[in-house]
This record gives structure tokens, C-alpha cells and sequence, in this order.
């Protein structure tokens, strides 16, 4: 059960990672000077750690949850639903982590535009 829980509050933190990274990627064209890309470039990598580390531990925590699903979480009266439950959920959970890459790598080019802009000096 905790597995599971850790599990799912691990997906809700990737999912909350991307709507950060896209926030973010909205406001930075509002703003300008040397403190506000510094600390832009800065919230970036704090949110790019955060969501690696969940990526991680939804896949860690996902072995041991499908090994024992039909153990645990299977409910014979509803198995047909479940299937098709699961299938959906996850291919809405891949098309969410994609678009989460997407703009994760739209972020990361613009942090590294705002390094070379104000940190000349890191490459």
C-alpha cells in the first residue's frame, strides 16, 4: 500500500514538475535583467531535479506494483473496466510525461540562453 501511494504522490510530482516547467517557460518573456534569468535559470534546475527523481521512482515503485496488482488492487467482478481503466490511464500518463520532455527540453535551451546571456563564463 505504500508502494502504491508513493507511487502515485511520485506521478502527481511529475505532473506538478511539468505544469511548473510550463509556468515558468510563460513568464520568462515578461521578464528581464540579470536577477530575474539567474533565477529562472535557477528554479529550472531545482524543478529538472525534482522531476528526474520522480521519473525514477515512478519506474522503481512500478515493478513491484505490477508484480502484485492482480494480488492487491484486482477486483475480479470489474476486471473487464479495470483493463481498460489501466490502459487509458496509462496512455494518458505517457502522453502527460512527453509533453513534460517537451517542454523540459524547450526550458533547458532557454536556461542555457540565459547562462550564455548573463554567465558568460559557463558553458
Amino acid at each position: 500500500m505504500v508502494n502504491n501511494y508513493s507511487h502515485d504522490m511520485a506521478t502527481a510530482l511529475l505532473f506538478v514538475s511539468g505544469a511548473s516547467m510550463w509556468i515558468l517557460m510563460r513568464g520568462l518573456p515578461s521578464l528581464s535583467g540579470k536577477a530575474a534569468g539567474l533565477y529562472f535559470a535557477s528554479a529550472s534546475r531545482g524543478i529538472s531535479k525534482l522531476a528526474k527523481y520522480s521519473l525514477l521512482w515512478i519506474l522503481i515503485a512500478g515493478v513491484p506494483r505490477a508484480v502484485f496488482y492482480r494480488q492487491y488492487e484486482w477486483y475480479g467482478s470489474a476486471s473487464g473496466l479495470m483493463v481498460f481503466a489501466i490502459v487509458i490511464k496509462h496512455i494518458l500518463m505517457f502522453l502527460i510525461v512527453g509533453t513534460g520532455i517537451y517542454y523540459w527540453t524547450r526550458v533547458n535551451r532557454r536556461v542555457r540562453q540565459v547562462e550564455e546571456k548573463f554567465l558568460p563564463e559557463v558553458k
